[in-house]
């Protein structure tokens, strides 16, 4: 019974997340690989956004494609969390430094070399914002490999990516 509930709600999880652009629902669990984090981590299984499993770049992927937004900019084997916004920049796709509902927030000198990116889930009236996360070891205070969620986060420093959402005819099903 418990197992048929989570799934229910899952699947409720993933209608909301299918909401048209400008909705204030975002895409926060179902992440489809959680299940296998620690292993799949540990053993740098390749998901199918061509990004390491269980790492934050696998997560905000998944976030994108699950909220409808483009992931068709992905290079393989440059979509290192440093390298967001030079790919991003590269498609054309905006970049700034406001934080927006649905934005990939990028802080490129955190975690080295690699950088850390996390989803943008809610602003807050007071200039900061939420973000939802996989992997970001300070917030985990030193565990690997699970989400989070961080509330009140300061802009300063961060470089939001306002990736769009996708033609209809790559939207997730």
């Amino acid at each position: 019974m418990r197992a048929r509930l989570t799934r229910l709600a899952l699947a409720l999880a993933t209608l909301a997340c299918a909401l048209p652009s400008g909705a204030s629902a975002t895409a926060i669990y179902g992440y489809p690989l959680a299940a296998h984090c620690p292993a799949a981590g540990v053993a740098d299984k390749v998901d199918r956004w061509g990004m390491y499993a269980c790492n934050c770049t696998s997560y905000v992927a998944w976030s994108l494609q699950a909220n409808g937004q483009s992931i068709d900019w992905f290079e393989p084997g440059r979509m290192d969390a440093k390298n967001w916004p030079l790919v991003a920049r590269e498609e054309s796709i905006p970049l700034g430094h406001a934080p927006r509902v649905g934005a990939v927030a990028v802080w490129p000198k955190v975690e080295p070399p690699f950088g850390h990116v996390a989803y943008v889930t809610r602003l807050d009236a007071g200039g900061t914002f939420d973000v939802a996360e996989y992997n970001f070891r300070p917030a985990l205070q030193g565990r690997r490999f699970e989400f989070d969620r961080r509330r009140g986060v300061d802009a300063k420093g961060v470089l939001f990516i306002y990736v769009p959402q996708a033609a209809r005819e790559h939207a997730p099903r």
